[in-house]
């Protein structure tokens, strides 16, 4: 298989799975983005985390993160709160409207993951895993 079939692949497969979930969460209607998703995932398993946690997690920078937040807030999807450990910074928390979207996202990652685990036995899907593991620590520096 040559290099340019096996990027068409990731894209191909990236594109699917991206459209299955915006499609499946009606994203447009909720002004919901990819980087929303991973932030309130993140904050969903991290309560007490802050900014600069989910800089560090998604490799982003602080900028984009803090412009991110920033909608997340307008949206109610979370606030911020002084974290108690230290004074200097501020923990993000979800709201009852973030926790239901985080709840939401969850349901709709696990229907995709079942639609897109058809006609996969359980040694393919380990596989897989295994291959992905290995491509993404080839192009890491």
């Amino acid at each position: 298989m040559s290099k340019e079939l096996l990027s068409t692949s990731i894209f191909k497969l990236f594109d699917a799975y991206r459209h299955n979930m915006r499609k499946a969460m009606k994203a447009n209607e909720l002004g919901i983005c990819s980087m929303h998703v991973q932030c309130i995932l993140y904050i969903k398993q991290h309560q007490a985390c802050t900014a600069n946690d989910i800089v560090k997690h998604l490799a982003r920078d602080k900028a984009q993160i803090a412009r991110l937040i920033k909608e997340m807030i307008e949206k109610t999807w979370l606030v911020k709160q002084i974290n108690p450990n230290d004074k200097r910074s501020q923990q993000l928390l979800l709201t009852e409207k973030g926790h239901a979207l985080a709840d939401s996202i969850q349901q709709t990652q696990h229907q995709v993951h079942q639609q897109m685990q058809n006609q996969l036995n359980t040694e393919d899907l380990i596989e897989f895993q295994r291959i992905a593991n290995l491509l993404t620590k080839n192009l890491q520096p």
